[in-house]
């Protein structure tokens, strides 16, 4: 395993191994450091083991059941917490909040994960009485409370199996990884991959925080972004380019064409914008203090008045793409919809699929050829006797004239009034 993927921190749990043959072990496996929280006798055993490669790594804090470590580049800090969850609730009495005064004060990227020994969902374990436990609830808060955002998964559903007959086989989702808003900021498309059950009753966790993946700009959808809205230029574009004496759709394409061009030509990206004024005001402070005269206090307060704009564009846009319901007008949250923004995406996205034969497919070509061949089959002419058997009998039932002039009605302002409040809750 270790000689497929190149792995630059590798965490072992239960490794029922402690002292000079733990040492032998670490150093067998290509990692020039390690620390270890060794085995009491065939109970336990933690360990931490990283390269060289991977920058200053310190050990801030452990236990018998976790390994704070804070990993550096000389620039900025990764902090990084394995657990390994006693397998019993007694054992484990006391760890969550241990581990949220670990982490509760962090403001950099954060990333917790190993082996928690519990569930969060009923759907992470096969068969069962129903209910969650006491000690899975207290986990879902101890989450929550910590405001960590679950990574996800590509592989097999569960991380944990026990039993070789049918009567007695259990599985469970027991590891996994969390990460914090800053974290999730900073990589927008990392994965966990869950690998296939070897030498153990858990499956290795693949972590890949900067995957390689390839996408295609042109592939992208044309979306109306609502941020243009507060371009100043935005009105006169719309009401010069419209026209009136094309059909809908064509002046809509042709609309589409132009607003593409705006908003690469004019618009322009939001960020960058930001990012240079904040950089001129910068500037200007820095004359300002040596000289205060008016034209510097003048062009400081234009420069804010714009910075002040864009920010207000950028939060737009995102909270846009979030999806999120409800904004309190003048509460800039950008970093809060950025964040769901990401979440969402990943969600959405189709990493892995399972073929015909069982085997998982990451190939982005071979992911389409199996979404294709899929509808390819479910839209074909093989079932057209059974869904014409499910058609209504007799044919579908004739709008009445009333009904006809009523759709073609045109809408009224109290109807678009009524619509938006309905729609707002």
């Amino acid at each position: 395993m270790l000689k497929k993927f190149n792995i630059d921190i590798l965490a072992l749990f239960e490794t029922h191994a402690g002292g000079e043959k733990a040492g032998k072990i670490c150093q067998s496996l290509g990692f020039e450091h390690s620390f270890r929280v060794d085995a009491v006798g065939q109970s336990g055993g933690l360990w931490l083991l990283w390269k060289d490669g991977c920058g200053s790594v310190t050990v801030v804090e452990n236990s018998d059941q976790f390994i704070y470590a804070k990993v550096s580049d000389g620039e900025e800090n990764i902090h990084v917490v394995v657990v390994y969850a006693a397998p019993t609730v007694s054992r484990r009495s006391g760890l969550w909040e241990k581990l949220s005064e670990v982490i509760q004060d962090i403001e950099e990227p954060l990333i917790v994960g190993g082996d928690f020994n519990t569930i969060l969902r009923l759907d992470e374990r096969t068969g069962g009485n129903g209910q969650l436990s006491v000690d899975s609830l207290a986990f879902e808060g101890w989450v929550n409370d910590n405001y960590l955002i679950d990574m996800g998964f590509r592989g097999h559903r569960y991380t944990w199996r026990r039993g070789r007959t049918e009567q007695y086989y259990v599985a469970k989702r027991l590891d996994r990884v969390f990460c914090n808003a800053h974290a999730r900021l900073k990589w927008q498309d990392p994965s966990v991959t869950h690998l296939p059950f070897l030498a153990s009753d858990h499956t290795p966790l693949y972590i890949q925080l900067s995957p390689t993946q390839s996408s295609d700009p042109k592939r992208r959808p044309f979306r109306f972004e609502a941020a243009w809205l507060l371009h100043e230029s935005f009105q006169d574009l719309l009401r010069n380019s419209w026209n009136n004496a094309v059909s809908t759709p064509h002046a809509l394409q042709a609309l589409r064409e132009k607003l593409k061009r705006w908003n690469h030509e004019v618009f322009g990206d939001v960020n960058r914008r930001k990012e240079e004024l904040l950089r001129q005001i910068k500037n200007l402070q820095d004359l300002l203090e040596v000289n205060q005269t008016d034209a510097l206090l003048d062009s400081e307060n234009t420069l804010m008045k714009e910075l002040d704009a864009v920010m207000e564009q950028e939060e737009l846009i995102w909270y846009q793409k979030s999806r999120e319901k409800y904004i309190a007008h003048g509460d800039r949250n950008t970093r809060y919809f950025h964040t769901s923004t990401v979440i969402r995406r990943r969600r959405n996205r189709i990493e892995t699929l399972k073929n015909d034969t069982g085997q998982w497919v990451v190939n982005q070509d071979e992911l389409e050829a199996l979404a294709v061949g899929y509808f390819q089959r479910l839209y074909s002419l093989d079932d057209v006797d059974a869904t014409v058997e499910r058609l209504p009998h007799g044919g579908f039932t004739e709008l009445s004239r009333e009904e006809k002039l009523r759709l073609d009605r045109p809408f009224v302002a109290t109807e678009v009034v009524w619509e938006g409040s309905r729609l707002r809750g």
